[in-house]
């Protein structure tokens, strides 16, 4: 079984709702692609490649940027109900996930009807929240249900404005800006003491976890000083000790493969983070072609990549399989 863990989906109802009340180049940009909104359109490309199930998460994190709560709050029933529907109308074909690009408790009361009454799994939020990182107080209530529930978290990497000015120049805020905002989101998580609090919470990186597998030994080298440069005044101590190394944090990441062709790199994700926290994932249908060009860029270069059938089958459809019970 096939399962694309992380492809892109916007329910024709919240685009149509987005246009009128809340109209940006980013929700505009959203008509430009049909396998957005089109279930039968994906299902036909899904069988061409030989996709059986994808896990549908919403698309375009900047859409949500500035919008009022109120507003949002409209937003997510919208976009909760349209990809209910759209996983209802074709069982097996589509798992939904809900999202919350942020945290009070009207959210967290949309989001258990998503999972109760809707049947939704898991939810979206975004590396970074207006700028401010994902282990701010507002945050750790839903990171407390999500593991209470077993309910994974996926990350999807946020617009960087507030580091540098020019960085939408040539794409530079998607190519690098957001692995690299995905590895300060992962990192927060363990320096801000989220994954040490909360063992069993399962949490998603798109990209392959940025910047961490190729830097994760930097990362723990770079632990071990944090004292003497906190004691220099060069840093900030860290904000809770850690009871394990903290690659063992980085470590419980779940990554998807969402990197265009690049056997090495699915390699050396594999060897960091082992072969049962990646899967799968196409970034579906971004890229080239509509993201058909990307789709079987990534087939190929796991069936390329210097790994066994089994650790292949894993990522593929076995991880994915395991983490929701399909």
């Amino acid at each position: 079984m096939v399962i694309d863990f992380y492809s892109h989906v916007c329910p024709r109802n919240l685009m149509d709702a987005l246009v009128e009340e809340f109209p940006s180049d980013e929700s505009a940009a959203l008509f430009r692609k049909p396998y957005l909104y089109d279930a039968e359109k994906r299902i036909a490309f899904m069988d061409e490649v030989g996709i059986d199930t994808q896990v549908l998460v919403m698309v375009r994190p900047p859409m949500w940027l500035g919008m009022p709560r109120d507003m949002m709050y409209r937003m997510l029933r919208r976009a909760h109900e349209g990809i209910a529907a759209m996983a209802e109308a074709h069982p097996g074909r589509f798992a939904g996930v809900a999202v919350a690009p942020r945290v009070d408790d009207t959210v967290l009361e949309e989001l258990r009807r998503a999972w109760g009454d809707l049947g939704l799994n898991g939810v979206l939020i975004f590396s970074n929240i207006e700028g401010q990182p994902v282990d701010t107080k507002e945050m750790w209530p839903l990171y407390e249900e999500c593991e209470r529930q077993g309910q994974p978290v996926w990350i999807h990497p946020q617009h960087t404005e507030h580091l540098y000015p020019w960085i939408k120049e040539s794409l530079l805020d998607r190519s690098l800006g957001w692995p690299f905002d995905t590895s300060l989101a992962m990192a927060r998580l363990v320096y801000g003491g989220v994954m040490e609090r909360y063992p069993a919470l399962k949490v998603v990186t798109h990209h392959l976890g940025g910047m961490v597998p190729y830097f994760g030994a930097r990362l723990e080298a770079f632990d071990k000083e944090i004292a003497e440069y906190s004691a220099l005044n060069l840093t900030k101590a860290k904000a809770v000790e850690l009871s394990r190394p903290v690659g063992e944090y980085f470590r419980r990441f779940y990554n998807d493969t969402a990197i265009s062709y690049s056997p090495g790199t699915i390699e050396c994700g594999v060897g960091y983070f082992g072969d049962g926290h990646v899967l799968f994932g196409t970034d579906f249908p971004m890229g080239s072609a509509s993201g058909e060009q990307w789709t079987r860029d990534i087939l190929r270069a796991i069936e390329d990549a210097d790994l066994g059938a089994e650790t292949k089958q894993r990522i593929l459809g076995g991880n994915a399989k395991t983490m929701l019970g399909l």
